[in-house]
C-alpha cells in the first residue's frame, strides 16, 4: 500500500494538469497499444504524425511492470503549467536523483545498455527530455487546446465534488484503488510505502491512462497521484453515421457514441458542445428509451450505455 497521511485533510489536497504527463503516458500507450484498444481509433486517425519519431530514449524505460522514473513525470509546478515549465522541472531534476533512479529503472535491461544510461546521467535526461519534445510537437501540442479544456472541466468537476460531498467520497470514483481515511489518502499498490504530505497531496487527471494509477513519492517532487481522467480519451464527442443520424437526432447519436465509456453530464455537455441543461434534456430521452443508465452520487450523475444502447451502436453501419 501507498500512504499519503494529508494531516490537513481534505484543504491539502489540490488538482492540476500536467502536460509532461500527458506526453509520458501517450509513450506507453505507444509501447503497449493492444492493451487500450479504445485508443485505436485515436492512433489510426495520428498515424502519420507518430511515423518514424524516434521515441527510444523515453520508452526505454516503458517495459511492461517496470519502474518508470519519476524524473520523466515530475509533478505540476502550478495547477494549468504550460509545456515549457514542466519541461523546464523535469530538466531541473537533480543528476544524484537522476541517476539513483536509473538503478531501479534500468534493473531489466541488457548490461551494456544499462551501462550506457547509468554512465551519464545528464545526458540520460536530456535524450528523454527531447524525445519527450518530439512526441509534444508530433502528436500532442497540436491538440493541446482541445485536451486542455477537457482536463480543466475534469479539474473543475471534481473540485466542486470535494467542495459538496467530501473527499473520502470523492477518491474512489477516481480509481478503485483509491480510498481514504482520516486524513490518509491509501492507493492499493504492491509496494509499501509512507508519505508524508505537508505541503499538501496534488492530484492530476490524465487523458492517457486508463486502468491504473499512478503514484509520485519521491523525496524530489510533491506527492502526486495521476489518475484517469473521466472520459479521458473523448475530446471531441465521435463520428456518427448518418442513419443513426436521422434515427436520433445528430446530438442524441453523438452522445450515445461518446457513452461507450461512461462519463458525467458536464463531460457530456462539453464534448457535444451544448450546455448543460441541453445535455441533461437529451440524456433524459436516451434513459427513457432504454439506451442509457444514469447513477447518482450526490449531485453528480453518471451515464452508461444499457445492453440496448450498445445493440444500436452495434447496429448502425460505420461513419462515412
Amino acid at each position: 500500500m501507498i500512504h499519503y497521511r494529508l494531516g490537513a485533510g481534505a484543504t491539502g489536497v489540490r488538482w492540476a494538469m500536467s502536460p509532461v504527463h500527458e506526453v509520458v503516458s501517450l509513450a506507453r500507450l505507444l509501447t503497449e497499444p493492444r492493451r487500450h484498444p479504445v485508443f485505436h481509433p485515436w492512433l489510426r486517425r495520428r498515424r502519420q504524425r507518430l511515423a518514424g519519431l524516434d521515441l527510444s530514449a523515453l520508452t526505454v524505460f516503458m517495459a511492461d511492470g517496470a519502474y518508470r522514473p519519476d524524473f520523466l513525470d515530475p509533478t505540476p509546478p502550478t495547477s494549468e503549467p504550460s509545456f515549457d515549465e514542466g519541461m523546464a522541472t523535469l530538466l531541473a531534476a537533480p543528476v544524484e536523483q537522476v541517476h539513483a533512479e536509473l538503478v531501479d529503472a534500468t534493473a531489466r535491461l541488457e548490461p551494456a545498455a544499462r551501462r550506457r544510461l547509468l554512465d551519464d546521467p545528464a545526458r540520460t535526461r536530456a535524450d528523454a527530455a527531447a524525445a519527450v519534445r518530439r512526441l509534444w510537437r508530433a502528436a500532442v501540442e497540436p491538440e493541446w487546446p482541445s485536451m486542455r479544456q477537457a482536463l480543466r472541466a475534469e479539474l473543475l468537476d471534481r473540485a466542486v465534488q470535494v467542495n459538496r460531498e467530501g473527499l473520502r467520497a470523492v477518491l474512489p470514483r477516481l480509481h478503485p484503488s483509491v480510498t481514504s481515511d482520516g486524513d490518509t489518502v491509501t492507493v492499493r499498490s504492491a509496494v509499501d510505502v509512507a508519505t508524508d504530505c505537508p505541503d499538501g497531496l496534488i492530484l492530476v487527471p490524465s487523458l492517457f491512462i486508463t486502468d491504473r494509477v499512478q503514484c509520485t513519492t519521491s523525496d524530489h517532487w510533491s506527492p502526486a497521484i495521476c489518475y484517469p481522467a473521466t472520459g479521458r480519451y473523448l475530446w471531441s464527442a465521435p463520428a456518427t453515421p448518418r442513419s443513426l443520424d436521422r434515427l436520433l437526432g445528430a446530438t442524441r447519436a453523438r452522445i450515445l457514441a461518446a457513452l461507450t465509456t461512461p462519463l458525467q453530464t458536464t463531460v457530456v455537455a462539453h464534448l457535444v458542445n451544448v450546455t448543460n441543461p441541453t445535455a441533461s434534456e437529451h440524456l433524459t430521452v436516451l434513459r427513457d428509451a432504454g439506451l442509457i443508465d444514469s447513477s447518482r452520487a450526490g449531485r453528480t450523475v453518471t451515464h452508461e450505455l444499457t445492453a440496448a444502447g450498445r445493440a444500436v451502436l452495434d447496429a448502425a453501419p460505420p461513419p462515412r
